[in-house]
């Protein structure tokens, strides 16, 4: 099933000034505020879209934001060589923890409950943060050289795996679960560039493409023989995409243009097969 898509630049007034989209490189749906969260990185802040559009700043704190990821109450997001995580109900900032070493850390992903990854783009490394305790946050390097540029990270709950896109021409997905040292390559495609990678409530795989300027999909299960197509055409440098449990829909930052795309899947209006994620 492919339903219309909702592309475009949103403006809004806070006060005297307007707030747009600069760069937009990830997003996340708080359900619990009924909003998406997206990390407008070349503006350095990270911004709130109401259910009507409306564009307001959640925080400026962060310097350069990139991958984010939503656990219980906390937005963490990548920000350079940091990890910082933000209240969701007051934007205070409650995590503030750097990876030594690490000047770009891009995607991030988590098991819903202590464990969230980093990928290390610049480094190739993938890193676990554990942030069971804010006062006490710390990490492990459980891939030191990935041997590919990491971007897109996406915990895969039914094969308790973590899925990672690679940057680069014949872009690759390559799963990695915690025994590894090491990532096992999927698949190898003729696109390039991938950036972000979901699954939605069926297990179907979806992934942006630059080299494509589409959001590319497979259906499940993910291996070897899985053929990409094009799912959603006329994007711009498609970020790291998110997919909505309960909405069931791909929400999509193009950083070339400035706007984002809301793409209906089949598992729109289901409420019994999400929860894939965390």
């Amino acid at each position: 099933m492919r339903a219309a898509i909702v592309a475009g630049l949103f403006l809004c007034a806070q006060g005297a000034h307007a707030q747009s989209l600069s760069g937009p490189e990830s997003l996340e749906y708080d359900s619990a505020n009924e909003r998406y969260l997206i990390s407008n990185r070349s503006a350095g802040q990270i911004l709130a879209r109401s259910p009507s559009g409306t564009l307001s700043v959640f925080t400026d704190d962060p310097a350069s934001p990139a991958g984010m990821e939503i656990v219980a109450d906390t937005v963490f997001v990548a920000d350079g060589g940091f990890i910082r995580g933000y209240r969701l109900s007051d934007a205070v900032r409650v995590v503030n923890y750097q990876i030594a070493g690490a000047s770009f850390l891009n995607g991030l992903a988590s098991d819903g409950g202590a464990r969230l990854w980093a990928s290390d783009f610049s480094g190739q490394r993938l890193h676990e943060v554990d942030i069971g305790n804010f006062a006490n946050v710390s990490h492990t390097t459980p891939i030191n050289a990935t041997g590919f540029t990491p971007n897109g990270l996406w915990w895969d709950r039914r094969n308790q795996r973590l899925l990672i896109a690679s940057w680069g021409s014949n872009a690759r997905l390559f799963a990695w679960t915690t025994s590894q040292t090491s990532a096992t390559l999927i698949v190898t495609t003729s696109f390039g560039n991938f950036d972000g990678i979901v699954q939605d409530c069926d297990g179907r795989s979806y992934v942006s493409a630059w080299s494509a300027a589409a959001i590319l999909s497979a259906p499940a299960p993910l291996s070897a023989q899985s053929q990409f197509t094009v799912f959603a055409a006329s994007q711009s440098n498609p970020a790291d995409i998110a997919y909505t449990v309960g909405i069931g829909e791909i929400a999509v930052p193009n950083a070339g243009n400035n706007s984002l795309a809301f793409i209906a899947t089949a598992c729109a209006g289901v409420l019994f097969r999400d929860g894939v994620e965390g």
